[in-house]
C-alpha cells in the first residue's frame, strides 16, 4: 500500500509543478482580464452576479469536490480497489460518507448556534484551503511553504472583503450577525489595506521565490497576482470570488484529481469526461441540497438570504473537503523525495 502510494504520489509531483497547462493558464487569465475591463465598463446587475456564481458553483465548484472518496482511496483509506464498482465494495466506504455528513452537520449545528465564530471559521478554513490549493505544488520546505500559503489565502480571501467592503458588509450581517463596515479602523482605510494585503504577498512572495530555480512558475505567479488583484478590485465581489472560485481554484484542483486518481485506475490522468461521470452522483445530490435551501429562501420571500445560504452550505462542504485535501498534500509531502522539488 505504502508503495502504491509513493508512486501516485511522485508521479502526482511530477505533472503537477506547474499545476495548470501553459494553454489553460493564458485562457483562464484572458477571460479573468476579460471580465476585469468589463466591470469596469458595465457593472452587471445583482440579478446577473448571483447567477454567475451560482452556475460556477453547479459546474466547477460543486464538482471539485465531489469524487473525496476515491481521493481517500487512493490514498489506501475506506475504497475499493478499482475505482468502478463492484458487488464486493466493502462497507467501509459508507463510514467515509457518514464521517463526512457528520462534519457537515455539525459546522451547520455551529452556524445555527454560534453564527459569528461560524463565519470566522470559514473565512479561516478558505484562507488555508486557498492559500494551498494554489501553491502546494511548490513542495518548499516546511517554513517556506507554510508562509506563502497563508500569504496566498490572506491576499485572496483579505482582498475580497476589503477591497468591497461596502457591498459584502451586508452578506457578513446577515451571516455572522456583525457589521465590518461600522469598524472605522477597517472601513476608512480599505485602500490602505488593499495595499497590505497585495503588498505582503508580494514581499513574502520574492522571498519564497529566491529559492524556486523554475523561472516560469515566478513568471506564472506574477501574472496570477496581477490579475486577481485587477479583478478583486474592480469587479462586483461575487463576480470576482466566482471567477476565482471555478476557473483558479477549482478548476485547477480537478486537474490534480484527474491526476491523481488516473494513477489509481492505472492511466496517466482521468479525462475530463470520466472525472464529470466520476463526479456526477454526489454533485447532484449537493446540487439537490442547494436547491431545496435556496427554493426555501424563495418561498419565505427573504430572497436577501440566498447568497448568505448558499455561502453557508459551500462552507458545511468546505470543512470535511479541506481534511482529505490536507491528507492528500500531506501524503504527495511524505512521499516525494525532496530532490524532486523544484526549488
Amino acid at each position: 500500500m505504502t508503495s502504491t502510494v509513493a508512486t501516485t504520489a511522485t508521479s502526482h509531483v511530477e505533472a503537477q509543478r506547474t499545476p495548470m497547462s501553459p494553454g489553460v493558464f493564458r485562457v483562464v487569465v484572458a477571460i479573468t482580464a476579460a471580465v476585469t475591463m468589463a466591470a469596469v465598463v458595465a457593472p452587471p446587475s445583482d440579478t446577473v452576479s448571483v447567477a454567475v456564481v451560482m452556475v460556477v458553483v453547479a459546474v466547477l465548484g460543486i464538482p471539485h469536490g465531489a469524487v473525496d472518496h476515491l481521493v481517500a482511496a487512493a490514498l489506501g483509506s475506506t475504497a475499493p480497489t478499482r475505482l468502478t464498482r463492484s458487488a464486493a465494495t466493502p462497507i467501509r466506504p459508507l463510514r467515509f460518507h457518514l464521517a463526512y455528513l457528520a462534519a457537515m452537520l455539525a459546522y451547520g449545528l455551529v452556524w445555527l448556534a454560534i453564527p459569528a465564530v461560524a463565519l470566522a471559521g470559514f473565512l479561516l478554513l478558505s484562507v488555508h484551503h486557498f492559500g494551498q490549493s494554489d501553491l502546494a505544488s511548490l513542495q518548499l520546505d516546511r517554513w517556506r511553504q507554510g508562509a506563502i500559503q497563508l500569504s496566498r489565502g490572506l491576499f485572496l480571501v483579505g482582498l475580497v472583503l476589503v477591497a468591497n467592503l461596502a457591498a459584502v458588509s451586508p452578506v457578513i450581517d446577515r451571516m455572522g450577525g456583525f457589521d465590518p463596515s461600522a469598524w472605522a479602523w477597517l472601513a476608512g482605510h480599505t485602500a490602505a489595506w488593499s495595499l497590505v494585503l497585495v503588498g505582503q504577498h508580494l514581499v513574502i512572495g520574492l522571498i519564497v521565490g529566491a529559492q524556486v530555480r523554475d523561472r516560469e512558475i515566478i513568471r506564472r505567479e506574477a501574472i496570477a497576482v496581477i490579475a486577481l488583484t485587477a479583478l478583486f478590485v474592480a469587479a462586483d465581489p461575487l463576480i470576482g470570488f466566482a471567477l476565482y472560485f471555478g476557473l483558479w481554484h477549482s478548476l485547477n484542483h480537478l486537474g490534480v484529481l484527474a491526476e491523481v486518481l488516473g494513477h489509481r485506475s492505472g492511466s496517466a490522468a482521468l479525462a475530463p469526461r470520466q472525472l464529470a461521470r466520476l463526479a456526477a452522483p454526489r454533485s447532484v445530490a449537493s446540487l439537490a441540497a442547494l436547491a431545496i435551501l435556496i427554493g426555501g429562501a424563495a418561498a419565505l420571500d427573504q430572497t436577501e438570504l440566498v447568497v448568505p445560504v448558499a455561502l453557508i452550505f459551500i462552507s458545511m462542504l468546505t470543512l470535511p473537503h479541506m481534511i482529505v485535501v490536507e491528507r492528500l498534500w500531506k501524503a504527495i509531502r511524505l512521499e516525494t523525495p525532496s530532490g524532486q522539488r523544484p526549488i
